[in-house]
């Protein structure tokens, strides 16, 4: 006996935007798990810049310019990544 499916093929949609990081058909920011995923990528991104920010400081200190830099953008780009998060919370809250 073969087994097959008699299923047709269904396409679950994806409730508001995909979210980075995170896969699968709840992978929407409408979603729970949308919204979970979310607010730990905010988090992350809030402990990421701080501890970016903490060594920046520790480069200067030490005087090494070009690893300072490094860190800085690296700190901007968790700030972004925290903005994109926050709208993300703020446009599936607001439906």
């Amino acid at each position: 006996m073969v087994a097959s499916s008699q299923e047709p093929n269904r396409e679950i949609e994806v409730q508001g935007t995909r979210v980075w990081g995170f896969g699968g058909p709840t992978s929407g920011s409408g979603s729970h798990d949308g919204q979970s995923a979310l607010k730990l990528h905010r988090g992350i991104s809030v402990i990421a810049f701080l501890l970016c920010v903490l060594v920046v400081v520790v480069f200067l200190m030490d005087g090494a310019m070009v690893p300072a830099i490094v860190f800085a953008v690296v700190a901007l780009g968790c700030v972004g990544i925290f903005v994109w998060t926050a709208t993300q919370l703020r446009k599936t809250q607001s439906h």
